[in-house]
């Protein structure tokens, strides 16, 4: 290992011996590093690392001295990707030569974890939030509903008149729906658990909502497994699952492309997967991880709300489920919703 003469061999022995990654530097380079902080690097071995700049591993470096103690910085890999790392930096005299020692964590799970507890923080707040919302909304449409009905009985079927109310009184359930929706989001738990065939509410979900703006002109793609078990479940809550997903999945197509809505058995029995993939623009890696935050949004404003997905998330996590993204190679994005038949939500 090529060093300055002033480190002898006790030194090099001590700084082996270091099971943090670690890295002695000037104000701008690398002077030595041990295994530990090659590997979290990328780096082969620990001379790979030497004489380079150190800007190559933390962003953003100082150009003139380095803050000494402890600090959250970006660390780069040598193959681009980034992760987040805790610095600790103290002086580090040699000779004439005042140079730093560095001694690295890497923090990116702790991050990670940090990053689900608020999510789920904010979830709960919002769902105390959106059962208020519901209230107000849901007594109003619970009357249109009534007179709605009271109304198409005396038109005649197949008028024009009784065709329009039809439509008026689907939109009004699908807005009772989402009521619905809103008052369950942000509980811990469901009553109303019972047998729900998740491939009849997909069917029933999509025909009340086929003629919508956002999805008339999609082509759709359904293959629902043939006997597909029931699961316990809420079933208006799952309404809502399948409700959003095709609402947002037409609203990144922005009307027009193809939907792909797949029901299948996991090999052992024991689990639902339910796919939802549309030929739009997919989701740009920068916001992959907040799609599901209450209120983020990518729509213009008066668009949307940005409580679709979290709703979603919600339910899912009740009933013992998750969901899992990604963007396909064939372009788009992909929605797969896994769901125990046992419903071992809480």
């Amino acid at each position: 290992m090529r060093c300055p003469p002033s480190f002898g061999s006790n030194f090099l022995e001590m700084w082996e011996k270091i099971s943090q990654p670690a890295i002695i530097h000037t104000a701008s380079h690398a002077i030595m590093a041990n295994s530990p902080f090659a590997s979290l690097f990328g780096y082969v071995r620990p001379e790979d690392v030497h004489d380079r700049s150190m800007g190559e591993f933390f962003s953003p470096w100082p150009s003139s001295t380095p803050k000494v103690g402890t600090r959250t910085i970006l660390g780069r890999r040598k193959n681009g990707t980034s992760l987040d790392v805790e610095i600790t930096t103290v002086p580090f005299p040699c000779g004439d030569r005042l140079l730093f020692q560095s001694v690295v964590r890497d923090i990116s799970q702790l991050r990670s974890w940090e990053g689900r507890l608020l999510q789920s923080e904010r979830i709960t707040a919002m769902g105390r939030l959106a059962g208020e919302i519901a209230h107000e909304i849901n007594n109003p449409l619970g009357g249109i509903l009534l007179y709605a009905n009271l109304i198409k009985d005396d038109l005649m079927p197949g008028s024009t008149a009784r065709m329009n109310l039809e439509k008026i009184i689907k939109l009004a359930t699908r807005c009772r729906i989402i009521a619905k929706g809103l008052l369950n989001f942000g509980r811990s738990s469901s009553r109303a658990y019972s047998p729900v065939d998740l491939n009849r509410v997909i069917v029933e979900i999509f025909s009340m909502i086929e003629d919508h703006r956002l999805l008339k002109d999609v082509e759709v793609d359904m293959r629902l497994a043939e006997e597909l078990p029931h699961i316990m479940a809420d079933k208006g809550q799952m309404e809502q699952v399948v409700l959003n997903l095709l609402i947002n999945a037409g609203e990144a197509m922005g009307g027009q492309g193809r939907v792909l809505i797949e029901t299948r058995l996991s090999p052992d029995g024991k689990e639902i997967k339910v796919v939802v993939q549309d030929s739009g623009p997919g989701i740009p890696k920068e916001i992959m991880s907040r799609i599901f935050e209450p209120f983020f949004t990518t729509k213009q404003p008066g668009h949307g709300t940005g409580l679709g997905l979290s709703i979603t998330l919600g339910i899912v996590q009740r009933h013992g489920g998750k969901i899992d993204i990604s963007n396909p190679a064939g372009g788009g994005a992909r929605f797969e919703v896994t769901l125990p038949v046992s419903g071992s939500g809480g």
